[in-house]
């Protein structure tokens, strides 16, 4: 019975938390409307707005300060805002299936990023500043159009998967991104025969 006073003396500290364990952001509400989200902000710390058809990034995401991951697959999404850099407590962000050509720099301010989803999209390249993902985890690129790994992004140390399937890369390429993350999984398509 003195369970649930704990329990309402809790709630309040835990919707101030910046940054939760992977168990605790895999088993807190999701808000499927942002309106939901908005009646409440602080409280907010995953989101969901994929398969909502849109063409920008709603700006008022900015009003959810303990935003911990967002789901932005599956929506018509040429670009992200550099304004989603100021959410300081990302760890998690999804944004398959959209139309971006060029990696979202705002994404490298994020340095408690643990999983990047950027899957089906048409990017040709990674900034340097990838780099200094220090805890990413998890690299989700597959059917895109990536050409160019700077050296840079060794700096990932703490990768463990990389899905690069349906990008075709030659064997001397495919060696260059494994010398890049040793620890990590990668997946890749068969090489091609390019430049034969």
């Amino acid at each position: 019975m003195r369970l649930l006073p704990l329990i309402a003396l809790c709630l309040p500290l835990l919707a101030k938390a910046q940054l939760l364990t992977q168990a605790q952001l895999d088993t807190v509400r999701t808000y499927r409307s942002l309106e939901r989200a908005l009646a409440e902000p602080e409280k907010v710390l995953r989101l969901d707005l994929s398969g909502k058809k849109l063409k920008q990034v709603p700006e008022e995401i900015r009003r959810l300060p303990n935003l911990n991951a967002l789901d932005l697959s599956g929506n018509k999404l040429k670009e992200l805002p550099a304004w989603l850099g100021e959410l300081k407590s990302m760890q998690e962000l999804s944004a398959s299936r959209n139309k971006l050509s060029a990696f979202p720099e705002a994404i490298c301010r994020w340095r408690a990023l643990k999983r990047l989803d950027l899957s089906r999209n048409a990017l040709t390249g990674l900034p340097k500043c990838m780099g200094q993902l220090k805890q990413l985890v998890s690299l989700d690129l597959w059917d895109n159009d990536l050409a160019d790994f700077p050296k840079e992004l060794g700096g990932m140390d703490a990768l463990h998967f990389l899905d690069l399937r349906n990008i075709q890369y030659s064997e001397e390429e495919m060696e260059h991104i494994r010398g890049l993350f040793p620890r990590a999984k990668i997946q890749f398509s068969p090489s091609c025969n390019c430049g034969m």
